[in-house]
């Protein structure tokens, strides 16, 4: 048997480190995706500017609930019958949306403020309220919005 060279030795190394990225890759993937959970759960009856709508049935406490166990939110708060889920780059707001009594609305919040309905929910959410809103303070902790 011969010994294994220094080359041969690198050629393994980038052989495992190409297995362990492809791994990573494939594991990232399989995460838990909440907007095409509920995309696939839920009937889809609005798109607007703000984000996307889709109708539900129960307590917007349950469906929050699911939600969350679907993907985990950075936050979450209640008020006024609706709730809330703060995620990395999305606000999910459960709750009535006129004559529909339970909706999910998925607000992307990574292009910045687009005229959707924050309402600041205490120091877990960010972006908070816009500047010039009901109190007309900065928003959120720290003045972020």
């Amino acid at each position: 048997m011969e010994p294994v060279t220094r080359g041969g030795l690198f050629t393994l190394a980038a052989i495992l480190g190409g297995g362990a990225l492809l791994c990573l890759i494939v594991g990232v993937s399989m995460l838990p995706n909440l907007k095409s959970h509920v995309a696939e759960r839920y009937s889809h009856y609005a798109t607007t500017s703000d984000g996307d709508r889709y109708e539900c049935s129960g307590s917007a406490e349950a469906v929050a609930d699911e939600l969350a166990d679907v993907a985990e939110p950075e936050a979450r708060a209640s008020d006024r019958g609706r709730e809330y889920l703060r995620y990395d780059d999305d606000v999910v707001t459960v709750g009535p949306d006129g004559s529909r009594p339970c909706t999910i609305h998925i607000e992307d919040v990574r292009g910045g403020y687009n005229g959707g309905a924050y309402v600041f929910l205490g120091p877990g959410f960010t972006p908070g309220s816009p500047a010039g809103g009901s109190g007309g303070s900065s928003g959120g902790p720290g003045g972020n919005k």
